[in-house]
Order: structure tokens, then sequence, then C-alpha cells
């Protein structure tokens, strides 16, 4: 039984489907409180941009179908893409560079399936767009919650809580060192949303949805195009493309942040 999704296909009773029912099974509404409080007060390293970057070279995404390589050629794929089509904006480029390194969680003890992964919202109905939806079944909270769940109508994303893992880490490391950095909300958004796949790709969680999270899919889905297709460009880097991304993450990103 094959779900295809976007580019995607996930297949049932391999690697992805099992680290999908860890995740499914224990990502409930008090596990994703649990860990955004324990995560709050980044207290757990102090590294530079770069140094984050470096170690996602020993990072292969268990859940990703698409990619079997280090999770670094797909930062620099990702943002060569957009380069390709917006030269000018930096920005946006780096965003692609940066994305993922929340996965740097994997230093400090976390299982995969704690860090990897499509994102969806706790404390509510879950639908079934979820990849291997199946599988939460499991999740104690499954069957208790309707549509709005613990939330109101049109209350804004910003508000829900979804399954933790990188890119609500990420951008809570981005959010509170941004004296540290440059680069602007709007793509601290996109980082914090681009996993979150049962909404951006296939229209759940509307209810949610307030004015300014309009603004937030289209800048989504924008980028979704570069990080999802830029995993079948060249997997080989150059020390020019290299060189050219280092000198912009010294300028955007000048301290060590609090990790």
């Amino acid at each position: 039984m094959l779900k295809n999704v976007g580019l995607r296909v996930y297949e049932k009773f391999n690697s992805q489907y099992y680290l999908y029912e860890r995740m499914h099974k224990y990502q409930t509404l008090e596990y994703v409180k649990f860990k955004r409080d324990q995560y709050s007060n980044l207290n757990n390293k102090k590294m530079n941009m770069k140094e984050a970057l470096n170690i996602l070279d020993s990072f292969v995404d268990a859940s990703d179908p698409d990619v079997d390589v280090p999770n670094s050629i797909h930062a620099y794929q990702t943002s060569e893409r957009i380069r390709s089509k917006y030269p000018k904006n930096i920005e946006l480029q780096l965003t692609g560079l940066i994305h993922d390194i929340g996965k740097v969680l994997i230093l400090f003890g976390e299982p995969q399936w704690a860090i990897v992964g499509d994102t969806y919202v706790v404390g509510c109905k879950f639908p079934e767009s979820i990849v291997y939806y199946d599988t939460m079944k499991s999740n104690s909270d499954y069957n208790k919650y309707d549509e709005l769940g613990i939330y109101k109508e049109k209350c804004g994303l910003d508000n829900l809580y979804l399954s933790y893992g990188h890119d609500e880490y990420l951008y809570q490391v981005l959010l509170q060192n941004k004296d540290k950095h440059k680069l602007s909300k709007k793509y601290l958004d996109i980082i914090r949303y681009h996993s979150f796949y049962p909404w951006h790709t296939s229209g759940d969680y509307k209810q949610f949805m307030d004015d300014s999270d309009e603004i937030k899919l289209k800048d989504v889905n924008n980028f979704n195009e570069f990080d999802l297709y830029s995993k079948e460009d060249d997997i080989n880097i150059s020390e020019g493309i290299k060189q050219y991304y280092n000198y912009y993450l010294d300028e955007y990103f000048p301290e060590e942040l609090q990790w």
C-alpha cells in the first residue's frame, strides 16, 4: 500500500512507517507541552550557525523516503534552487540553508521520531491527511477531541501546539536569539511551519487560521517547492558554493547563538 504526497512515496511496514508509528504514539498534547518547556530556556549549548550546519554532515533523516544522504547536502540543494530563482533574496536563500538545522536536537539525546517527520496539531481531532494516519490510533489522545479541541476558531496557528521537532526548536532558537542575527520574522515562520504538511499541502486546520496565516501559507508553499524538489538535484556541493553561503552566514549570523 503506497501513499503519495507530492514527490514523496510512503510505503507501509518499512523504516519510515515504524518511525512514524513511534512518533504518532508518543507525540501527545502532554508530551508536546513537556518538550516545549524542556527546551524553552535554550541552555544546552552555544554555537554559531556554521557549526550547527556542519553537524548535519553526519545526520541522515530517517523519515524521508526521498534521500539517504547527509542533511547538509539537502540544505545546500534547497538554497541553491532558491538562489537560481531569487538571486537577490539572501534571506530566503539562508532560510533554505538552515531550515533543517533544528535537527541538532540529536546532540541532546532525542530520538529521530522526536526530531523529524511531518508535524500535526495535538489537542484537536487528527485529520486523515496525516502520513500513516492508521498509526495515530495508538496515540492516547486519539478520538479525545473534536475539530476545535482545546482551541478557538480562528485563534491563529501561532497559538496551536504542533508535534514537537526540529521546526519548532529552530524557530525558538532564532526567536529568542533575535538580537544576534538578521533574519526577518517572515522567514522564521517559514521554518516553523515547513513540515506542517496536513496544513500547507492537504488544506486541513483552516478552522484555526487568522488573516496573518494566509500570508504564512503562501510563503510556506512557495518555499516548499524548493525544499521538496531540490532533493532531485546534484548532491556534489562545490567549495565555491560553500564559500558563497559562509560569507552570508557570517553577515547574518555574526554571533554565537544559545541553543
